[in-house]
């Protein structure tokens, strides 16, 4: 009897060994957030970024078309048209300036919006504080890039 428990103990001791280990990984291995990333591996290197972007925003009395160029200067160029306000077309241009965390640019505008998150072929507008916008239509502030000539 004392040679079958100890034949049960090796065999469960021995299948224990057997069964595959979870291993353990430190965020910068896994790539999760939390990695350290390269300090030259940025969105302002990373994505082809600089283009026109186009789209209609809501606005508080009709909505808006905007179109946005920006260049590899840093240079921007916008025109806007309220759709349900007649044919006028305005205008601005300025420079812009990365955020600190390099993810959003803003604007030198003083009377339209300024922030931008920047991501793979769009721009989504961000509320005056540089916060993404909430509520039902928040889907509607994205400007997509457009191939123009």
């Amino acid at each position: 009897m004392d040679k079958r428990i100890f034949v049960a103990i090796f065999a469960c001791a021995f299948l224990g060994a057997c069964e595959p280990q979870e291993t353990q990984t430190s965020p910068s291995e896994s790539g999760l957030p939390g990695q350290a990333i390269d300090a030259a591996h940025t969105l302002e290197n990373s994505l082809s970024w600089v283009g026109v972007y186009e789209g209609t925003v809501p606005g508080a009395n009709s909505a808006i078309h905007i179109l946005l160029t920006l260049g590899d200067d840093k240079k921007y160029s916008i025109s806007y048209q309220y759709v349900d306000k007649g044919n006028e077309i305005f205008t601005d241009s300025g420079a812009f300036q990365w955020n600190e965390a390099e993810n959003t640019i803003i604007l030198d505008s003083k009377d339209l919006p300024p922030h931008y998150r920047v991501g793979e072929g769009v721009l989504t507008q961000l509320d005056m504080s540089g916060n993404p916008i909430t509520g039902e239509h928040a889907d509607s502030y994205v400007l997509k890039k457009t191939v123009r000539e």
